[in-house]
């Protein structure tokens, strides 16, 4: 359970002891003050003259209370529920547990559902004028609660279905990939801007709300305490094909996060979805003061356009429990590419502290922490920093077939033979070669290496082109002084 757990029994026992008016005083300035405001917003609602272009939302004292006796009553039903399920699983004989995962699987999935048809049944009432724009922010708010406790839910029920055979829960029709469609629908009231509407409504925080339809639901919350939370899905064409590149996406994608005083947004993962056609990128602020921050933002692979964007600023209270950080700090990660790490400590740059990739020491970071690095030809990356006793890890997958970019050619002058390899148009160095099962050389700067074949007893050319796990060959016939590819092995990586 969430930490709001605690808060709602201290707020119904207020509300059991003292009464209604009791808590009207407490939450606002006082009663008289609540009242007004309460009978403004409804006016303001009401009236025709009111500007429905308007994004900011009100939240006064009776939908908070009435959000807090909701998400309370929510909160012990789910407990209740978490509590029952998990009796009936230990209870349960070896036999029976999969059949009480079945139960709970589709327990869970109907309430997911359910979820997911209040949150559009509450969107198109809202769209159809009969929901003001506070009301449809207290909705969300009590939606993201509602979804807050089924991942908990699920989290549990996950954790006891991987102890279960699969040929088990197959028997007892356990639909898990159902409930994980289910869950995954969700993604509408879970991210931080409904999180932030919910700290809003319950009276955590206090602040203002910027609330949007238009073109796409967009949320901005900013508390009083400087924490900021933004969230909007946009929208796309139905074309999933992929025309911008991956730099143009970055820009665009950095382009759109917010500026903070002394800040950086870095880039700590990247990642092309071919099958949906975009890229998926994610960010950290560093360097600011007393804040840290985190982003996900999704561009649209045709369009260039941004269609999903999720933002949380935090206030950073206590900095000595903050971990040692590798970031991205520039270049767009990918094979063969080169970037610059940058390593973090408090948010401050970190000297002297030794990188390695892929378990290889690749260099030391500068005064300004940072180190440059090319990356290798494979499908991922695992990057580490160690500083004195603290270590930092980043892992970094691309989603694309290293074979595609990949070109290799050879030439035969006068005996000599000159390979160049080169991805997506660069050239690739230190790539070791052998021709004829015999080392000849790592490529160059260029990414070429020459080595000299008796043209009268070689009849056929075997390449093989390696460099850091990653594998290709080339199969050339000789003849005439000149080469002629055969064919194309698999590459591996």
């Amino acid at each position: 359970m969430t930490n709001r757990t605690a808060l709602w029994p201290i707020l119904l026992t207020v509300l059991i002891v003292v009464g209604m008016a009791v808590p009207v005083v407490a939450l606002s300035p006082s009663a008289s003050e609540a009242t007004t405001s309460e009978t403004t917003e409804t006016t303001a609602a009401a009236s025709p003259q009111s500007p429905q272009n308007n994004s900011s939302v009100n939240v006064t004292v009776g939908p908070q209370l009435s959000t807090v006796i909701s998400v309370s009553s929510e909160d012990v039903q789910t407990g209740f529920g978490n509590t029952a399920f998990e009796t009936s699983f230990e209870n349960a004989s070896e036999e029976r547990r999969a059949e009480v995962l079945a139960e709970r699987a589709e327990e869970l999935r109907n309430y997911a559902e359910s979820i997911r048809e209040d949150y559009e049944e509450a969107t198109e009432a809202f769209e159809d004028g009969e929901l003001t724009k506070s009301e449809y922010a207290q909705r969300l708010a009590t939606l993201n609660a509602r979804a807050t406790n089924l991942l908990d839910s699920y989290e549990q029920f996950t954790k006891r279905a991987a102890t279960v055979s699969t040929d088990e829960l197959d028997a007892a029709d356990v639909d898990q990939p159902a409930l994980n469609r289910s869950v995954e629908n969700l993604s509408r009231v879970t991210g931080p801007g409904t999180s932030a509407l919910l700290k809003q409504f319950t009276g955590e925080a206090e602040g203002e709300i910027e609330l949007e339809t238009e073109n796409g639901l967009s949320i901005e919350v900013e508390s009083e305490d400087g924490e900021r939370s933004r969230e909007f899905e946009r929208p796309r064409d139905d074309d999933d094909s992929i025309s911008v590149s991956e730099t143009n996406a970055l820009e665009t994608a950095r382009a759109a996060l917010s500026t903070t005083d002394g800040g950086d947004w870095v880039l700590t993962e990247s990642e092309t979805d071919r099958d949906e056609g975009s890229y998926e990128f994610a960010f950290s602020l560093r360097n600011a003061a007393n804040v840290t921050g985190e982003a996900e933002v999704s561009v649209d692979g045709s369009s260039g356009r941004i269609f999903l964007l999720e933002e949380e600023i935090e206030v950073d209270d206590d900095e000595t429990d903050r971990d040692l950080t590798i970031v991205v700090a520039d270049g767009t990660p990918g094979p063969n590419e080169q970037v610059t790490l940058q390593v973090l400590a408090n948010g401050n740059p970190v000297a002297n502290s030794t990188v390695y990739l892929n378990d290889q020491q690749v260099g030391t970071t500068d005064a300004n922490g940072t180190v440059e690095v090319t990356l290798p030809l494979s499908e991922e990356v695992e990057l580490r920093a160690q500083s004195d006793d603290s270590e930092a890890e980043l892992d970094i997958e691309f989603d694309e077939e290293i074979s595609e970019k990949l070109t290799v050619d050879a030439i035969l002058e006068d005996e000599t033979v000159t390979v160049a390899v080169t991805y997506d148009g660069d050239s690739v160095k230190n790539a070791s070669v052998t021709a004829n099962e015999r080392a000849v050389g790592a490529t160059n700067s260029d990414g070429t290496v020459a080595f000299t074949i008796d043209t009268n007893e070689t009849e056929e050319l075997e390449l093989e082109i390696a460099k850091e796990g990653f594998e290709t060959e080339r199969t050339y016939i000789v003849q005439d002084g000149d080469l002629t590819q055969e064919d194309n092995d698999e590459d591996e990586s």
